[in-house]
């Protein structure tokens, strides 16, 4: 079963700086789940080792 590890993010701002933060999340494997007001909320899965 698929676990994950989940982020909740204060993003400030609007246009290119706000896309900017959200492609570094993407990056770094968060995929956004759900925005209310400027809280951003991701997750991730989490990789599991030696399986």
């Amino acid at each position: 079963m698929q676990k994950y590890e989940y982020i909740c993010v204060l993003i400030l701002g609007l246009g290119e700086r706000t896309t900017r933060i959200l492609n570094e999340y993407g990056q770094e494997g968060w995929e956004l789940t759900s925005v209310v007001w400027a809280w951003h909320y991701f997750k991730r899965p989490i990789r599991l080792t030696g399986v």
